[in-house]
């Protein structure tokens, strides 16, 4: 018998007991049943956001160059470390010419110096 079903028992039993002051209480109980209900659901659902972007932070890899990358990624995709920080968005940044890069969202700019290495 779960919670709901044990206090529809009681204001039952009240109604027919005709004691309205138990009846009245009970009601308010039940109220406050299903807000404390809906606050734990609101808590579960804040509790699976934060575990997802607890694993998806693990994943990230950092670099100097005011980007993140994820390790899962089989190409790597070069991500706003800006709006990584600021929101816990991953937006990919946009090559806007040779080894620079522009966030569309926040217009955050990186470059690829790691790339300048690799030429010379």
């Amino acid at each position: 018998m779960g919670l709901y079903d044990a206090m529809k028992d009681a204001i039952n039993l009240a109604q027919k007991a005709d004691n309205i002051e138990l009846y009245r209480q009970l009601l308010d109980l039940s109220a406050q049943a299903l807000e404390l209900q809906a606050e734990v659901t609101r808590l579960q659902e804040e509790n699976t956001e934060l575990k997802k972007v607890r694993n998806l932070e693990a994943d990230l890899e950092y670099h100097v160059d005011a980007f993140v990358t994820r390790k899962s990624d089989v190409k790597p995709i070069k991500y706003c470390a800006a709006c990584w920080a600021d929101k816990k968005k991953l937006v990919p940044l946009q090559d806007i010419s040779w080894d620079n890069y522009e966030c569309p969202l926040c217009k955050a700019r990186a470059v690829d110096k790691s790339q300048w290495e690799e030429r010379q």
